[in-house]
């Protein structure tokens, strides 16, 4: 198992610095991104302290954490569904749900190098924010925070294979991708808090997986919550996690055995 993930791992990282420009620019990003935000903070000056006075009544501390987090969410959007698109494009898709490795194996193995990647750009926003930008840690609880992107990640992988299920049933990406992503990124408290909201938006805010993570990283890295005071979002992502990622990969399977019957498993 060790050595089958490891090969997934090392052939999509392989794959990824090959392209040594557009690897360099996803680093880069991270500078010119959190510049953008810290800029930004000039614009809103104090005039956004009601909603962020849980969350220290600055906004690029709030903002950063959001788009570093999102950053997640928007990987499991994308990943597995485009490496079952590029496999259907090369025509290895037949010959890998063929091999000994169980399903739910090749899904999961085939996203590792791309949370290890995203997990370095995240520490590098935060890095870049306290070294360049002056945002203040000290009070940070890193194991909650560990605990509280642990949990994000699952939830997010569950979320990402259902999305891939339904594209490969539908046979497009850019439209689901799009509307999930949208709406996370309207209702998810990724760029203002949720209390900003009109009522009947918070209620739905609550179903997003996104919503739990950013409001538990928040209190993990900017206020200290300890584990006891981060229980009630714990809880939740714990949910989430235990419905989404056992259920996307039922989904898939399901799909898969679909596809298989009507033929279409290589169509794109």
């Amino acid at each position: 198992m060790i050595r089958t993930a490891a090969a997934f791992i090392k052939r999509d990282c392989l794959q990824d610095i090959s392209y040594r420009t557009g690897f360099v620019l996803k680093l880069m990003g991270v500078l010119f991104t959190s510049a953008i935000l810290y800029f930004l903070t000039n614009v809103f000056g104090g005039t956004a302290s009601i909603f962020l006075k849980p969350y220290g009544g600055k906004f690029f501390p709030f903002v950063l954490i959001g788009v570093a987090l999102l950053d997640y969410h928007t990987l499991s959007l994308q990943i597995f569904s485009n490496s079952i698109r590029e496999s259907q494009l090369m025509g290895t898709l037949e010959i890998m749900l063929l091999s000994p490795t169980r399903l739910s194996a090749i899904v999961c193995y085939s996203s590792l190098w791309g949370y290890i990647f995203t997990s370095f750009r995240f520490i590098l926003y935060l890095m870049t924010g306290i070294l360049i930008f002056g945002l203040n840690l000290q009070q940070a609880n890193l194991i909650g925070a560990s605990l509280v992107l642990g949990l994000s990640i699952v939830c997010f992988a569950g979320l990402g294979i259902i999305t891939a299920s339904i594209i490969m049933l539908i046979k497009e990406a850019s439209s689901v991708n799009l509307i999930l992503g949208a709406v996370s990124l309207m209702i998810g408290g990724v760029a203002y808090p949720v209390d900003v909201l009109p009522h009947w938006l918070r209620q739905l805010s609550v179903l997003l997986p996104v919503a739990h993570s950013l409001n538990a990283m928040r209190q993990a890295l900017l206020q200290g919550y300890s584990l006891v005071q981060l229980t009630p979002e714990l809880l939740k992502l714990i949910a989430f996690a235990g419905i989404l990622l056992p259920g996307g990969l039922l989904a898939f399977q399901l799909v898969v055995r679909r596809v298989k019957f009507t033929g279409t498993l290589g169509h794109y």
